[in-house]
Order: structure tokens, then sequence, then C-alpha cells
């Protein structure tokens, strides 16, 4: 990581170390994790030097020596695109299930009225077939 730099808020400090803006804060409280506060408050604007993070990263003990469990390995580049491009594609298809889902159930509303169109033309056609033949007066059918 870069040595003298200074990070000017909680985001460039996790995007910095690779993890969660919550997760820093946690840090600086549990565990000493070296930001200054400007200002002085306890909650006002923060700031670090990347030299300092670094040095207390390489200090912190791993999970790994906490319960004896698998070390945790940093991502690279390549696998950090590689997740964000599977986390694009799975967002973009889950957008499009949605869609296909309500065109889908659009159709199937559409094929419904269409259904009872033709169940109501068919009763007028029957309606109007079963009626009496219409009475001519005046009129003498030549048989």
């Amino acid at each position: 990581m870069n040595g003298h730099r200074l990070l000017h808020s909680w985001r460039e400090i996790a995007s910095y170390t690779g993890r969660g803006v919550r997760t820093i804060q946690r840090y600086e409280t549990d565990f000493g994790f070296p930001v200054h506060r400007p200002d002085g408050s306890a909650r006002g604007r923060v700031i670090a030097f990347c030299d300092e993070i670094d040095s207390w990263l390489s200090k912190a003990p791993k999970r790994a020596e906490l319960n004896g469990s698998v070390p945790v390995h940093k991502l690279t580049e390549e696998q950090i695109k590689t997740r964000r491009r599977y986390i694009a594609v799975a967002a973009s298809a889950k957008h499009s299930q949605e869609i296909s889902k309500a065109t889908f159930e659009s159709c199937m509303r559409q094929a419904k009225r269409i259904e009872d169109m033709i169940q109501k033309v068919q009763r007028h056609r029957e309606a109007r077939l079963n009626l009496p033949p219409p009475s001519f007066i005046g009129f003498r059918i030549l048989a």
C-alpha cells in the first residue's frame, strides 16, 4: 500500500483497507485503529495516514491466530473485478427475471380478457340463433 498518503474520510480509509466503513469504525473503537480527528471531537471528521494504517494492519492479530481457523486472504484486483462483474450480471439477471415475470403475467391477463370476449361473442351468437324468426307483417312467404 502507499506510504505517507493522507486519507480524508471513512470511505477513503475503508476503500484503502478493502473493508467496510462500519468495520473500520468498529476497529477504531474496539482495537485502536489509527485515525485522527482534526477538530478534536469524538464524532467529527477523520483523517488517517496510509503508513500508520499499514503498520497497524501488519501488527493486528489475524483471524487464524485468534481462533485457529484458515487465514484470511486478501483478494487480488482481478478477483475483485471478477466478483463485481458476477454481482452485476446477477443483478441484471434478477432484473430481467422480474421484467419477464411481469410481462408473462400481463400476457396471461390479456389472454383471459380475450377468452372472456370470445365466450361473450359466442353467447350472443347463440342467443341470436335461438330467437324466433321475425314476423313479417304484410309479407307472404310463397312456397
